[in-house]
């Protein structure tokens, strides 16, 4: 017998309901696995698929945040990583898994550093380290940090930031013919740009960008303000692939010659670089 159009629609509906009740079931018996049984699925995952799961449910995020799951993200060197304290400072990028490393001053190389005529270290409470370089006065100006490829993930875009402070009555940090750039195996693989140490402002001259009288005009990295109370200007990036080689960051002004003072280093922050 031919059914009518609301007995058709009557059945759809009964048809939905059931449909419905069994996904709910479905996902009901998914959250009441026990939590070590979802750590352990989502161990096999990624740190970004890790981070998709724990907005699925308050049992997936308690799983998805837990030591069992991001013990499985950590670099298979971890523990000799570790033991090296915390210089320099250490960390696993979250969405990616790339390590990343904060290169103390105290590990860089400073010319005149050793000096107290030129440079001092000093104790911050906001510091991750003990004692940060304080400039106290120089012309010559040369930083240099340095890196083995083994200790970077590998196949990997990397960024690195000079990290610092300005003291009160600061200058000559923004020099036109200061410059930063990045070697790896004595090869250039950032090309030099100039960076100035003093944030962009409405009387900051816009010949500023031209490094040379007669050189072409070029992009200039101004420092910007983080959450943390310092300061970060990006000196150059680079992309690691399996090598055994050093990646070694300058940043320098050994040309005008200009006095400089006022420079609170931190260090130079490496770390995973999302962009192209």
């Amino acid at each position: 017998m031919k059914q009518s159009r609301r007995e058709e629609v009557d059945d759809d509906v009964s048809v939905g309901k059931k449909e419905e009740e069994a996904g709910y079931c479905s996902s009901s018996s998914i959250s009441r696995l026990p939590e070590a049984c979802l750590a352990h699925a989502i161990s096999f995952t990624t740190p970004t698929d890790a981070c998709r799961c724990s907005a699925v449910s308050a049992d997936f995020q308690a799983a998805a945040s837990s030591n069992a799951v991001w013990e499985r993200f950590l670099p298979p060197d971890y523990d000799s990583i570790l033991a090296r304290a915390d210089d320099p400072s250490f960390w696993l990028e979250r969405t990616s898994g790339a390590k990343c490393y904060l290169l103390s001053s105290r590990s860089l190389e400073i010319a005149w550093g050793d000096d107290a005529r030129y440079w001092r270290w000093i104790y911050l409470p906001d510091s991750r380290f003990e004692r940060v370089a304080a400039l106290v006065f120089v012309c010559w100006f040369h930083l240099r940090g340095r890196i083995n490829c083994r200790e970077l993930s590998p196949n990997t875009r990397y960024i690195v930031y000079l990290i610092f402070k300005l003291a009160d009555k600061s200058y000559g940090l923004d020099c036109r013919t200061q410059e930063a750039y990045i070697t790896m195996d004595d090869q250039v693989v950032s090309a030099k740009r100039t960076v100035s140490l003093h944030p962009r402002t409405q009387e900051t001259p816009l010949d500023m960008g031209r490094s040379e009288v007669g050189r072409a005009e070029e992009t200039v990295s101004y420092p910007r303000e983080r959450g943390d109370g310092w300061m970060e200007v990006q000196l150059g990036h680079f992309y690691n692939h399996q090598g055994d080689g050093m990646v070694v960051i300058n940043l320098q002004e050994i040309v005008q010659l200009n006095s400089k003072k006022g420079l609170i280093l931190e260090g130079m922050e490496i770390r995973h670089s999302i962009g192209p």
